[in-house]
């Protein structure tokens, strides 16, 4: 870098170069700056990683049920739902494909293992791909491989769909026959053919670890769950003619075969055509070869695999005879690549015609590994290390813009680093002899550096690299002269002159200069005192070229071993014969004499030494620091040339260290070097011969503490603590110093890898912080601190004896900061009993704290008879060294002080009594009177308002919303299935096609079999009779029922009979009046369902005017007055429960609304100004509403404004004021409750001016659907609250009177007003218009009839009791209850309440029991109690004018059914509720074939349904159900 910036300086002198380098250094820097920046960079994500990819310009990953893209720097993260409609936190993302120029496949364990076709940098929604594509068990495989043909892509796509441990498959994952499907050719949402699948057998439960295409095959690396075989290959072939086929499989051996049969990761070289796989054993300890790395030739493992071919079956895995496929592909050089501890992932490029490998490590490493001309690996160099040394993820990725980086993904994180680490090469020589590609010399740094760090690396002279070789460097000679100076002499090639300096690094002293005019080296003699230990920089500057080097004097220029272990840091090395640096671990004196001794011996090989064995070795965990003196144990253990041989990575040079010490035959001790982080494989020998078995030793990273448990102990000491942490084993000695760095305590830690335990010493101080300090070999590593609290206080104990022989015991603690637990307190007694000393130890049983104390409850037996002596009784308590007595209770005599205190007291009470008698009785007076005249003025307010109360409706409110009769009918049948019912609605924009010949054959069989009587009929006695049949699996197939037989309701209606027949055999002899009381039978549901289809026409043109005038007159009524916005209670109700009596003074507000910015196509005819009553108690937001509604009824319509768009604005003079619901001016009541604002808080008065905008709703600011948390209220105040308010000014600072049974006059009131209307809707149900009754009320009431008559029942009662369960309660009820049934209305939980009591008096009209009402009678009941009689009259006429009219023929009854079924063909999706009622029929199949065979005259049935049931079966293999068929309906 100096002469460079000599040559610019000398070019364009001084200031301009200055200038430049300024200029230079600055964008350099702001460059390397950026660069750092950006690879420490990490990106983070809520889950754990489940895939990772990198498309052309994004890097995708997925974690949890999200995928992400990530900008390649990671700077940012883009997040993307798993899938369109399905949200769980359960699914795991299995494939993650990129392909095309913007498109991406995703594939999930959930729903059903679908895939999804994403568009990368849009929000657009996913399509989906296909269904059952991939596995849909978490921990199931997946691999696939995304290729175009034509316009079209496909998908091929290897998947395990069961594991060794899952018995049983799914039935929301996939069918039974699909299990089977390994490989799969899949195009987009099609079923999959014959042809296009490979199959497994059971009990082959693969694991697919990648898929590939090469040379127009498919590649599937794959192993057996349980290890039972070695891994194999699995080779496709896809003909022209697009028929998909297994072409064979191979072994695929690597790390010997049977010791390595998982694959961990996988990876290929497409311009090489191979495949670099990481194999690993079984779970267990690590050794060094526990995981391997293999390079295979694909064209190879493609020709083996053509001996083990697959044949017609296409089956991948079969129980064959073991023989039949045992061809093997081995690697390249038919040798492991590498072995290695703990590797777990791989991927492979090549730059520079080098394949270069990077690798992940269980213990959180990346590594790299270069493979030279002949494919042998180098030993990895560590490019990186995660701190937390999590497990490294299965896929690598390299940076998809700047190839100079590649992603580390780890557990929910993703690092970014270099690909090369350029610097730690500080010459250029050593730059480019190390052949990586990644690194050149940068001459405008004089640095090692990738390519993109180097400026203008288009020059081809500015960035030297591999290809070159070393010729571009400088090449220095030192040598070194017997008068004890160096000859430094630097070689270059260009031409001269040259200058030649010689600088050391660090001080930038120039050391030496030199100038030589005609030759291409120059030379510089130095002492050598001025190069030991130092860094040098030589420099050859050439006119406008400045070459430069970086030497170090080392070792080996010492030639003899005298001089070479007089000189520091230098030992002689007794294997090599050479000069070598010594580590500060293990520096260890050399005898120079008995050095050249041995060395001229010989070995007389004859005299084979007794082999040597090693039984243990301590410690088997060290640092990477190395370990000054392990300790080997084992047997035949000589004297002299005994050495110790470690080898970790395969493709790292083994080490040889020579033994520390020979202790005995037994024990010899040695001195390990540092080392990188793995397990190591360590055997001993003598010089000349064999090596021992070898033992395994893991190197790991220095210890770490996390945290330490409990954090704080006493004075005293003695308190066991854990220090929790990784690698603590490896620690020589653990020190607890106090903050002068005085040592207090000293232990080890050798047992255990992730605790230490010990017991802490005592101090001095009260209060004070320690420092717990590891040290390994010569560092000290800070670990954690702890506190100290002074010694505990115990206050007393209470002692109690008479529950012999149990005692026990309390005693007092004063509270601190210890958090003691029970299992560290030890307490013991010592008393006399009968003459004789006790010592008795107490079991703590528990310790509760107060504000002031703790107490800990203690418990013993006495083991004599004897009495206790109370007075000789000492209790002592001891924590760690800590022991105290205990004291006794204190006795306290202040109560016969407090005794001769009380006359004078009480003296002094009568006194003051006296006195404030008479000012208490004056005010007690007072609050009566007032009390009074409050309950008079609300008792007269209650009774003015029930005189005077008169209906006040909207005389027409438009057309009234009735639902369709589809829509109507599927709420009935399925009132709590939510919108998944709706599959079974035809789509009237795409008709179901009626023609016979497109219907499915299955489907049309069912249908013709649920036709047969005989067989529905006993279908359903054999389900009701199943005890996982439920009374919700009853009503759902009641209702699937309906909608299948909607075109034919005649044979509906038989069917009906038939089962009310069967229904009443079982309960005639139980109780007939219960008969239909219930819906716990398929017949009582199914009934429900009839009159439903059956009535629907005079629900619209007889009873949906009154009903629809009661539920907007009720609304309206409720509305008129105050409304709490929280609770939902109203003053005005017919509900008790909904009563809001806790309201205060109201007034009606008039307020002149105006509308603004309606369009001008709306203006005309449309009043822009209204005048609008609001109670000034009511919230912004229901004024809103009242303001939204007068609008409507003024209007007629909407001009485009929502509630949630619609904003209120005060106009004062020129002000205006927003009001809102929550704003910064809202009352905080106690404990943080917030009251909503209203229109009294805004002092709004009559008249007042509001203006209407609409504004973008503001998502995070509302409350949807006007719920509001718990620290909200309106006018239901906190009690403490309700107690502060006040009448007015008149009465300030007195308590307002109010219980709820003054306000029960509102329900009364409110009956009053909508009597009318109650009554008209009553009376629409039970007369007959015309003298006629609806077509099913009358066959069916006539069918009672008869078979009441058939069944000899007399009793009046009883057939009364039957119409009224068959049509009030199954019916009627049903629909007064919930409006929403009949109308396109939302029913408030207020209008529930209230349409409960309307209901409730509907069927006591219908009782045929009188009522006895009391006082204490709910006010439910009370409230039409005066109405019932009459209307039970008017009921017994409606049931005897039904039963008076004259009875229907078989033909009328048809006719009516028939007409009802051709009004609604086409409506609903009968294909849909015949495949759920076969999913019930599959689920009992065993039971319901044993009760045909069983019945006469349903042979033809059986038949009938075992053909079905073969349909089905084949359906299901041939994956013809479609999604919508097959769908749940219900969750």
């Amino acid at each position: 870098m100096a002469g460079w910036w000599r040559r610019l300086r000398g070019r364009l002198g001084g200031g301009l170069a200055c200038c430049c380098l300024l200029l230079l250094s600055a964008s350099a820097l702001a460059w390397a700056a950026e660069e750092e920046a950006a690879a420490a960079r990490a990106q983070t994500f809520p889950q754990p990683l489940s895939n990772l990819a990198a498309s052309a310009r994004r890097l995708l990953v997925a974690s949890g049920n999200r995928w992400y893209e990530v900008e390649p720097s990671l700077a940012w993260a883009k997040e993307h739902r798993s899938s369109p409609a399905f949200d769980s936190g359960t699914t795991v993302n299995k494939l993650l494909l990129p392909f095309g120029d913007d498109r991406l496949l995703t594939c999930w364990t959930q729903p059903q293992g679908s895939c999804y076709e994403e568009r990368l940098g849009a929000d657009a929604n996913a399509t989906v791909f296909g269904r059952e594509v991939v596995t849909c068990l978490r921990n199931g495989s997946a691999a696939g491989w995304i290729y175009a043909r034509g316009s079209e892509w496909r998908l091929v796509v290897a998947t395990s769909r069961r594991l060794h441990d899952s018995r049983d498959l799914d039935p929301e994952c996939l069918a039974e026959g699909d299990s089977k499907v390994a490989v799969a050719l899949q195009e987009r949402q099609k079923a999959v053919p014959e042809d296009h699948r490979l199959l497994v057998d059971d009990g082959c439960y693969l694991h697919f670890a990648d898929a590939f295409l090469w040379s127009g095959q498919f590649f599937f690396p794959y192993y057996h769950y349980s290890l039972s075989m070695e891994p194999k290959m699995l080779v496709a072939n896809q003909m022209p003619a697009n028929r998909f086929f297994g072409h064979g499989q191979a072994i695929l051996r690597c790390g010997g075969g049977g010791f390595t049969r998982r694959i961990l990761s996988s990876n290929y070289v497409q311009e090489r055509g191979l495949w670099v796989g990481v194999f690993g054993s079984a779970e267990g300890p690590a050794t060094p070869t526990s995981t391997a790395l293999c390079i295979f030739n694909l064209s190879q493992v493609s020709s083996v695999s053509e001996g083990c071919a697959l044949g017609d079956s296409n089956t991948i895995c079969a129980h064959e005879p073991a023989e039949t496929c045992k061809k093997i592909a081995w690697p390249i050089n038919n040798a492991t690549l590498l072995s290695h501890s703990d590797l777990v992932s791989v991927y492979a490029t090549v730059v520079l015609n080098k394949i270069v490998l990077f690798l992940g490590t269980r213990n959180g490493q990346l590594l790299k590994v270069i493979l030279d001309e002949n494919m042998k690996a180098n030993c990895p160099d560590i490019l990186y290390e995660i701190e937390e040394e999590t497990p490294v993820f299965h896929k690598l990725e390299l940076d998809p813009v700047n190839k100079d980086y590649i992603y580390l993904p780890s557990g929910n994180k993703i690092w970014r680093t270099k690909v090369a680490n350029c610097s730690k090469y500080i010459s250029c020589k050593e730059c480019l002899t190390a052949m990586d590609p990644h690194c050149g010399w940068c001459y405008s740094y004089n640095n090692c550096t990738l390519k993109g760090e180097c400026p203008v690396s288009n020059n081809i002279m500015n960035w030297t690299s591999i290809p070159y070789g070393t010729d571009k460097c400088l090449k220095i000679y030192t040598s070194k002269h017997y008068r004890g100076e160096i000859s430094v002499t630097a070689v270059g090639n260009s031409e001269g002159p040259f200058t030649c300096k010689v600088i050391d690094v660090n001080t930038k002293k120039i050391l030496c200069e030199n100038v030589k005019e005609d030759v291409m080296n120059c030379s510089c003699h130095l002492k050598a005192a001025d190069l030991v230990g130092k860094v040098a920089q030589v420099l050859l500057i050439s006119g406008s070229q400045t070459l430069s080097e970086i030497f170090k004097y080392d070792c080996s220029l010492e030639k003899t071993c005298s001089e070479c272990v007089s000189r520091a840091g230098c030992t002689w090395s007794t294997r090599e014969n050479k000069c070598v640096s010594s580590t500060m671990t293990c520096t260890q004196k050399v005898d120079c004499d008995s050095v050249t001794t041995s060395a001229s011996d010989g070995k007389d090989i004859s005299q084979r030494p007794e082999p040597m064995h090693i039984t243990s070795i301590e410690p088997m965990w060290i640092s990477t620091l190395g370990s000054s003196e392990v300790l080997v144990r084992g047997e035949n253990f000589s004297n002299a040339d005994v050495l110790m041989e470690m080898t970790g990575t395969s493709s790292c040079k083994s080490e040889e260290i020579f033994v520390t010490k020979v202790l005995n035959r037994t024990h010899m001790k040695f001195c390990l070097p540092p080392s990188r982080k793995e397990a190591k494989s360590i055997c001993i020998k003598k010089i000349g011969f064999p090596c021992s078995l070898p033992v395994t030793l893991s190197y790991v990273s220095l210890p770490a503490c996390t945290e330490i448990f409990p954090n704080v102990t006493w004075k005293s000491g003695g308190r066991n603590m854990t220090i929790r942490g990784r690698h603590l084993n490896v620690t020589e000695m653990v020190s607890v110093l106090d903050g002068g760095g005085q040592n207090l305590a000293k232990f080890t830690c050798r047992s255990d890898r992730s605790e230490c335990n010990f017991t802490t010493p005592a101090v001095n101080t009260e209060k004070s912080n320690v420092k717990v300090v590891l040290k390994v070999e010569t560092k000290n590593i800070p670990c954690i601190e702890f506190g100290y609290e002074p010694d505990p206080e115990f206050i007393h104990y209470e002692l109690t004896t008479d529950m012999h022989p149990a005692l026990e015991l309390k005693i007092h603690k004063k509270n601190d900061g210890l958090n003691i637990s029970k299992r560290e307190i030890a307490v013991f007694m010592s008393c006399m009993a009968a003459e004789k000393l006790l010592n008795i130890t107490f079991t703590v049983q528990n310790i509760s704290q107060t504000e002031s104390r703790s107490t800990i409850y203690c418990r013993a037996q006495q083991t004599s008879n004897d009495k206790i002596d109370t007075s000789s009784v000492k209790v002592y308590v001891k924590l760690g060294n800590f022991k105290q007595e205990v004291p006794k209770e204190a006795h306290n005599y202040s109560y016969l002080t407090l005794l001769l205190l009380i006359p004078i007291v009480i003296a002094v009470a009568i006194f003051v009594t006296q006195r404030k008698s008479k000012q208490l009785n004056r005010k007690l007076s007072e609050h009566l009177e007032l009390l009074e005249c409050e309950l008079r003025k609300e008792i007269r307010e209650g009774f003015v308002e029930l005189q005077m109360e008169k209906l006040d409706v909207v005389d027409s409110f438009g057309t009234i919303p009735f639902l369709d009769y589809k829509h109507f009918l599927i709420r009935i049948s399925f009132p709590e299935a939510g919108g998944t019912s709706f599959i079974l609605i035809e789509d009237s924009s795409e008709p179901l096609s009626r023609n016979p010949e497109q219907k499915d054959e299955s489907i049309t069989a069912l249908y013709a079999l649920i036709c047969n009587k005989h067989f529905l009929v006993t279908l359903i006695h054999t389900l009701e009779k199943q005890k996982t049949f439920s009374v919700k699996d009853r009503c759902l197939f009641a209702s699937f029922l309906t909608i299948a037989l909607q075109t034919n309701l005649v044979y509906l209606t038989h069917i009906l009979e038939v089962l009310t027949r069967d229904l009443m055999e079982q309960s005639s002899n139980i109780q007939p009046k219960l008969l239909l009381r219930r819906t716990e039978s398929v017949v009582e549901k199914l009934l429900t369902n009839w009159m439903s289809v059956c009535l629907s026409g005079f629900l619209r043109e007889t009873f949906g005017d009154p009903f629809y005038m009661l539920v907007t007159t009720l609304n309206q009524r409720i509305n008129r007055g105050p409304v709490d916005v929280i609770t939902c209670k109203a003053l005005n109700t017919l509900n008790e429960d909904w009563l809001l009596w806790q309201v205060t003074e109201f007034n009606t507000v008039e307020l002149n609304v105006v509308f603004e910015n309606i369009p001008q196509s709306e203006c005309e005819g449309t009043f822009q100004t209204i005048q609008v009553n609001v109670l000034d108690c009511d919230t912004i937001g229901q004024a809103k509403e009242k303001i939204l509604q007068a609008f409507l009824n003024k209007n007629g319509s909407l001009y485009d404004l929502q509630l949630n768009e619609m904003a209120l604005a005060l106009q004062s003079g020129a002000q205006t004021t927003e009001l809102l619901d929550i704003d910064s001016s809202s009352e905080i009541l106690e404990n943080g409750i917030t009251k909503l604002n209203t229109i009294r808080h805004y002092a709004i008065s009559d008249g007042a001016t509001i203006k209407i905008f609409k504004k973008k709703p503001d998502l995070s600011a509302c409350f949807s659907d006007g719920e509001y948390p718990n620290d909200y209220c309106h006018l239901i105040l906190p009690d403490s609250e309700a107690a502060k308010d006040t009448q007015g000014a008149k009465h300030k600072g007195k308590q307002k009177f109010k219980v709820k049974e003054m306000y029960l006059t509102k329900l009364l009131s409110t009956k009053v007003a909508i009597h009318s209307v109650v009554e008209e809707l009553f009376r629409s149900i039970w007369t007959l218009p015309n003298n006629k009754a609806p077509v099913a009320v009358k066959y069916f009431f006539d069918f009672l009839d008869a078979q009441a008559e058939n069944k000899k029942i007399t009793d009046p009662d009883v057939v009364h009791i039957w119409k009224t369960n068959s049509l009030p309660l199954r019916f009627w009820v049903n629909i007064l209850k919930n409006p929403q049934f009949v109308f396109d209305i939302k029913k408030t939980p207020h209008l529930d309440g209230c349409l409960s009591v309307i209901a409730q008096a509907f069927m006591d009209a219908f009782s045929l029991s009188e009522q006895q009402l009391g006082k204490e009678a709910p006010t439910n009941k009370l409230l039409y109690a005066k109405d019932i009689p009459l209307y039970k009259e008017e009921v017994k006429a409606f049931y005897k004018a039904i039963r008076d009219l004259p009875s229907l023929s078989t033909s009328e009854l048809e006719e009516f059914l028939t007409q009802e079924s051709k009004k609604h063909e086409n409506e609903f999706n009968e294909s849909a509720a015949l495949t759920k009622i076969y999913h019930y029929i599959a689920r009992y199949y065993d039971d319901i074939l044993n009760k045909l065979e069983k019945e006469r005259g349903l042979e033809e049935a059986q038949k009938q349904l075992l053909y079905i049931k073969a349909l089905a079966d084949e359906k299901k293999k041939c994956k013809w159900i479609s999604d919508e068929s097959t769908a749940p309906l219900l969750s």
